[in-house]
């Protein structure tokens, strides 16, 4: 562990090239690590990128049938699920930032504006393109999840879903709906129900507020590609969010914020009301207090 795990690259790369050569084989997943630290190379054209673990024997013969898949080119949207000008862009713009080898991103969307339309949209778009078969969708509350369920159940009816909160859940579904409490229950148990590779893509709604505390260690548990959703905007959303989905601050993969959405006609501006009351103008006199 006082050694850097990169020393030990060339000669896990080496291995791997004589495997290749004596087998006839695709050349492995490479992992390297100094028994602190691991860390892989997939072949897909990432970089090396630091794991929590090592995948199954599944997920790497998944990875490595993945080397011969196209970019995101076929982008025929839906328009029983998506059918907003503001929400194709979006969704052609996370694709073409998967499609230059990035793993996260970042969507910066009003409230009422159809995030999670927005989100199904994309698991569409991505499965019709051969990227995509198994999703996880987190929330911080246990409505915001069911109500997403509900939405990808009408919307994407040809997919399998389950709610992971509930008993008889199946966790074999193709995509899992859970709150960052559940899941993270499920990591800490001692025998993980899930493996790093179990999923392809990772949905975070409200992705400000998912990133502080101990809630982080599901990203970087599993290693999935990684959309985040907010509503905050994009100056107020904090450094954090940003450094996690490896972006500047200030730069989210796409944008369509409040007063684009009023100037647009798709929301309505708001009117603030000041209410005031004898405790917050005057404060309590114990004297004047009612029995």
């Amino acid at each position: 562990t006082s050694v850097d795990a990169a020393v030990g690259r060339h000669q896990a790369e080496l291995y791997a090239d004589c495997l290749m050569r004596r087998y006839h084989c695709p050349r492995p997943v490479i992992y390297y690590t100094n028994g602190f630290k691991i860390k892989v190379i997939d072949g897909l054209g990432y970089p090396p990128r630091e794991l929590m673990g090592f995948h199954t024997a599944k997920e790497l013969q998944l990875m490595i049938s993945q080397r011969g898949r196209s970019t995101i080119t076929n982008l025929n949207i839906d328009d029983n699920i998506t059918d907003r000008a503001y929400q194709k862009r979006v969704i052609t713009s996370v694709c073409q930032h998967f499609n230059k080898i990035h793993r996260r991103a970042l969507l910066v969307m009003a409230t009422g504006t159809g995030k999670t339309r927005v989100s199904i949209s994309l698991v569409d778009v991505m499965i019709k393109n051969g990227w995509l078969k198994n999703v996880l969708f987190l929330a911080d509350r246990t409505e915001l999840v069911k109500q997403a369920k509900t939405n990808f159940d009408k919307l994407l009816p040809s997919q399998t879903t389950s709610l992971l909160m509930e008993k008889d859940c199946d966790k074999t579904a193709r995509i899992l709906f859970s709150t960052y409490q559940t899941m993270i229950n499920y990591i800490d148990e001692e025998s993980k129900e899930f493996s790093i590779g179990r999923f392809d893509l990772i949905i975070i709604d409200e992705a400000h507020r998912s990133v502080f505390g101990k809630y982080g260690a599901i990203f970087y548990y599993f290693d999935s590609l990684l959309l985040g959703l907010t509503a905050t905007p994009r100056n107020e959303v904090d450094k954090n969010t940003y450094e996690l989905f490896g972006l500047k601050p200030g730069s989210p993969t796409d944008t369509y914020e409040y007063q684009e959405a009023v100037d647009n006609g798709f929301l309505v501006p708001y009117h603030a009301f000041s209410i005031k009351s004898d405790i917050i103008t005057k404060g309590i006199v114990e004297s004047k207090l009612t029995k």
